[in-house]
């Protein structure tokens, strides 16, 4: 994958395909043009550079952005066509039909500058660190999808962790590992936790939890399997998250993506999260291997897993192993073979690491007490996710980069189904994501112990 100076004036889309260009690669192709063409946009420039293979899916693709942008009163042009692309532009005839020039700057010098009235408002970001309307979008396509990329805050971003997701494992939660945290202090956190004002009240029922939107849910051990969440008016203090152990994304978003899938079946996060570590690796001199993310999709299926008992010093096995060795999992775990939900609107919560690279530069105690092996997840030795995801009827994703409002508009209007821990299977074809590019992981110093 590689990235293009997109939008370099209102007018013009920029798309750097870095997939060979097959039949599904096609597809990816024409889903990236639909989606990143607007009423403003009348020019398309195809960076060529990294396409090594053409086919006659693509030439139909190429042909009918060439007719639909010169009807509009604009062009497409193919920029930096390498050899065997051109190859075969010339053996199909269109090689006199469709504009070329030798790199993506002759071709923006070339292009007349159009006055296309827009009515409706430009992409926009959310954070106050975010880039202004007119900030350039970078675009990515590969065989799985398109990424379209805008730049937020520039400064370090954090995992920060209060407890430790090993005690979780061995069920060696007493009441002095939990903690206290108000609702605004962290918009987007994971972990173990309850409600309640006195530790009586939610110690024993302790279930997976997520914070996002405002909204914290989570899902008691009860036997029930219904999820409870509290959407706070304002956060005064009245009201505690209490928890034994938390994730939270600590810092500005350092990139907004939209995201749509080349298959209506979508990727799963396993594949979505392996889309975002290339091109950190690539876009990114600071990426070391970890990313936190917050995101608005939609999900074709969603596979849920969750503790049935709360992994507290009492309930603690009695084989003295962790909750998910195979002579406990079956017990303490609930999970999915099949979907739980399809068709539904999620907003999702969580962290990865990149196996692939070098971890050593993070503070180590902490990102092992991050992460952990979830047996129900099979075959990505490539990477470790911890993911939690509140699923809501469908709703419509809005274009553009506004995460937050998108979050809120799901919130305020969605009909809320249910909450789980997310195994990597689950699939998503659209989305709006907020990345952290995470600079190390360290305590959560906001979370206060509930017994000192």
């Amino acid at each position: 994958m590689s990235s293009s100076p997109a939008y370099p004036r209102p007018d013009v889309l920029v798309l750097t395909p870095d997939v060979r260009l097959d039949g599904r690669g096609a597809e990816a192709l024409h889903q990236a043009l639909t989606d990143g063409l607007n009423p403003a946009v009348a020019h398309v420039v195809l960076d060529m550079t990294r396409v090594s293979y053409l086919s006659s899916a693509a030439l139909r693709v190429f042909v009918a952005t060439y007719k639909a942008r010169k009807a509009a009163g604009g062009s497409l042009v193919l920029a930096a066509v390498p050899d065997y692309a051109r190859s075969v532009l010339e053996i199909a005839g269109f090689v006199n039909v469709l504009p070329m020039a030798a790199s993506v700057s002759e071709a923006l010098d070339g292009l007349a500058s159009t006055s296309v009235r827009v009515d409706a408002p430009m992409m926009k970001a959310v954070s106050t660190h975010a880039p202004a309307a007119d900030q350039r979008v970078e675009t990515l396509i590969t065989e799985k999808g398109a990424l379209f990329i805008q730049r937020g805050y520039d400064g370090p971003a954090f995992i920060e962790v209060a407890g430790d997701i090993n005690d979780v494992l061995a069920s060696r939660v007493t009441p002095a590992h939990v903690f206290s945290k108000q609702f605004s202090h962290k918009a987007y956190s994971i972990g173990l936790g309850g409600l309640g004002a006195q530790l009586d009240d939610y110690f024993t029922l302790m279930g997976e939890m997520i914070t996002i939107g405002g909204t914290m849910v989570w899902l008691p051990c009860d036997g029930h399997g219904q999820p409870d969440f509290l959407i706070p008016k304002n956060d005064a203090g009245q009201v505690l998250m209490r928890t034994g152990f938390n994730a939270s994304l600590s810092g500005e978003f350092h990139d907004y993506i939209a995201f749509t899938s080349a298959k209506p079946e979508g990727v799963t996060m396993a594949e979505l999260y392996r889309m975002l570590f290339e091109q950190a690796k690539k876009r990114r001199p600071d990426f070391k291997g970890a990313l936190g993310l917050a995101m608005r999709a939609e999900m074709p299926a969603v596979f849920g897993a969750g503790v049935v008992k709360a992994p507290v010093e009492p309930n603690k096995p009695v084989n003295g192993k962790f909750i998910t060795d195979p002579s406990n999992f079956a017990e303490w775990f609930e999970f999915d073979k099949e979907p739980r939900h399809r068709g539904v609107t999620g907003l999702v919560a969580g962290c990865g690491i990149d196996l692939t690279c070098d971890l050593s530069g993070f503070t180590q105690e902490y990102l092992q007490k991050t992460f952990y092996y979830n047996p129900a997840n099979k075959g990505a030795s490539d990477l470790t996710l911890h993911n939690h995801v509140v699923a809501f009827n469908p709703q419509p994703l809005a274009e553009g980069f506004d995460l937050e409002a998108g979050i809120a508009a799901v919130v305020d209007k969605g009909e809320f189904l249910d909450m789980r821990h997310m195994l990597d299977a689950s699939t998503v074809s659209r989305a709006i994501i907020g990345l952290i590019y995470v600079s190390d992981f360290r305590p959560d110093a906001e979370c206060v112990r509930v017994l000192k």
